[in-house]
């Protein structure tokens, strides 16, 4: 299989025709500052308090800058082939070859073993960009700053992973994000600094399995159980390792050809909410910036290319995350998608919309699917209502990052749990952990002015507190921004206090028991209750949550509560500007 790779490690990069054009300003102000500071400081005692404290930032901020930082030196060396640019750049390599280990301390047992060779997302990652370093200004850097890239990524992750691939549980858990970045930025290293080397084939096919395994495990029209931010992390990853394989064999090997990648430029277009945020189920942010090279690669090399081509008009982009960054990717003209209505049957998730020209224009989103999903929170049936560039109707994506969040605990937190979505209540109890609490979407009606979507979630209960529950969903496109109408029906074996819980973003006004207005930042949205006749509602909050990027959050949600065996609840929600 090596004979197949023919190009060397600096064109698979970039060639000299592919250089991106009106970059070098930009590259330049920031390398000028990173050479004028000294190498971030990453010492045990911050190491440490991830497991004193459960705090993973005061390690990883430092941590990350080295890693983002040599991307900017390296790019400006090769653009400019200024000198301090790679004596700095030198002085980051050593640094991080210095580091005991290259793994974030959330990803390590609290006492390490020095025999063991830890591999894990980061580890992966930093070998994939000391070996594109190397490729790249292999004529620039000295002789021992390239020795010691070799070394550390032979020592650090090739020699371990080839002699024990077992060891490592992301290798072929092919629904995870980790096995897509590990294994792709493994790959990627691999084709840059393990050629020729005994344990290069190995590897390599192993890779090669291990990324089609990932891919047969999207959605048959390319959806990602875990959101568009995880789907964004390990398509990076994936596509990186991809495209290297494409360029270093002159195409021979080709695994964008993948069906289910093919389609994988459906699922940003469609959880693409106006005017530039995202679908955020689960463990996902709703303000998220794509990776540059990963979206045009996708446009370049897939089905729905021009589609994906459509939506870069409108997105922000994650630019200069590597040094592929160098380079211009054709990406072909742009054509607005045709189909306003989806549904990714396999993570079971469906997005309508009115049109996709009006950055007001309604748009709806819901889940069914299970409990012990990756990422998992407890949301079967948890739902998103966007018009005029707002979720009115909300999920509040991820929590902060800490020991705790990924603990038995985590279902403590409302980000995670119950409480803090869109469900229902029994007697104060709401769904059941595990795989085996699931829901269905068994009914997907698209229609020119009404889509339907009606879900099953009694199984997402324990059996002892209902026998059903259905959620049904009327999406009306007659009116301008469009109309809602969402019916939970209960039923129970015995007489219970039976809850629906509506989440909200905005500011919420009370006009009666059964009318509502939520004002946003650019419109309002009414709720109305229609059913049932007897009802309390209330509302509630968890304020100043800590949230995945550092921000504070409250909470704020309705709840309309009945009591008996069986209980119908209506909801309409009318936006008005």
């Amino acid at each position: 299989m090596e004979n197949n790779f023919t190009v060397e490690g600096r064109e698979i990069i970039v060639k000299k025709n592919e250089l991106r054009r009106n970059i070098l300003k930009n590259v330049v102000q920031q390398a000028e500052k990173i050479v004028k500071s000294p190498v971030p400081f990453t010492d045990y005692s911050s190491f440490r308090q991830y497991h004193l404290s459960g705090d993973r930032s005061g390690y990883q901020k430092p941590f990350g800058e080295k890693r983002r930082n040599i991307v900017f030196l390296a790019i400006a060396a090769y653009l400019t082939g200024k000198e301090k640019y790679i004596l700095k750049l030198q002085d980051y390599i050593w640094d991080i070859c210095n580091e005991q280990t290259w793994s974030a301390p959330a990803h390590l047992p609290e006492k390490l073993n020095y025999e063991k060779k830890y591999i894990d997302l980061v580890v992966s990652t930093t070998a994939a960009a000391l070996a594109e370093i190397y490729s790249l200004l292999n004529d620039k850097l000295d002789e021992n700053i390239k020795n010691r890239i070799v070394y550390e990524i032979e020592q650090r992750v090739f020699i371990p992973f080839y002699q024990h691939p077992e060891d490592y549980g992301w290798f072929k858990r092919y629904g995870s994000n980790w096995c897509a970045v590990c294994c792709g930025a493994i790959g990627t290293a691999l084709i840059h600094t393990g050629r020729g080397k005994v344990y290069f084939e190995k590897i390599l096919n192993n890779v090669i399995e291990s990324i089609n395994g990932y891919f047969d495990h999207f959605d048959t029209l390319g959806g990602w159980v875990e959101g568009v931010s995880y789907w964004n992390y390990g398509i990076t990853n994936a596509l990186k390792f991809t495209d290297a394989l494409y360029r270093a064999t002159k195409g021979k090997i080709n695994l964008f050809k993948h069906p289910k990648i093919q389609n994988t430029g459906l699922f940003p277009v469609h959880c693409f909410l106006p005017p530039d945020t995202f679908v955020n189920f689960g463990d996902s942010v709703e303000n998220l910036a794509l990776n540059r090279e990963t979206m045009l690669l996708i446009s370049q090399h897939t089905k729905y290319g021009k589609n994906v081509s459509w939506l870069l008009k409108h997105i922000r982009l994650n630019d200069f995350q590597d040094i592929r960054s160098l380079r211009e990717i054709k990406i072909p003209e742009v054509l607005i998608p045709e189909q306003t209505f989806i549904h990714f049957k396999n993570i079971d998730w469906a997005i309508t919309r009115k049109n996709w020209k009006d950055k007001n224009g309604p748009v709806f989103a819901i889940k069914a699917g299970h409990n012990e999903e990756p990422h998992n929170q407890i949301d079967v049936g948890q739902f998103i209502f966007h018009v005029f560039g707002e979720d009115y109707l909300c999920d509040y994506g991820a929590g902060s990052y800490t020991k705790e969040y990924f603990s038995p605990k985590r279902y403590e937190n409302p980000f995670c749990n119950a409480e803090g979505h869109s469900l229902i209540f029994i007697d104060g109890m709401s769904q059941g952990l595990g795989r085996n609490f699931s829901g269905k979407i068994i009914e997907a009606k698209h229609g020119e002015l009404e889509d339907e979507i009606s879900l099953d979630l009694t199984g997402a209960y324990p059996s002892d507190l209902v026998t059903k529950v259905i959620r049904k969903i009327k999406f009306s496109k007659k009116q301008k921004y469009g109309h809602l109408l969402i019916s939970d029906i209960v039923e129970t074996n015995t007489e219970r206090n039976i809850e629906t819980r509506i989440q909200y973003n905005g500011k919420l006004k009370k006009l009666d028991r059964k009318h509502f207005v939520i004002y946003g930042k650019n419109g309002k949205l009414a709720l109305n209750i229609i059913e049932p006749e007897k009802f309390n509602v209330k509302t509630g909050e968890f304020k100043n949550l800590p949230t995945l990027h550092g921000e504070r959050k409250t909470m704020k949600f309705l709840k309309i509560t009945s009591r008996g065996t069986k209980i119908c609840f209506s909801i309409e929600a009318i936006p008005q500007m």
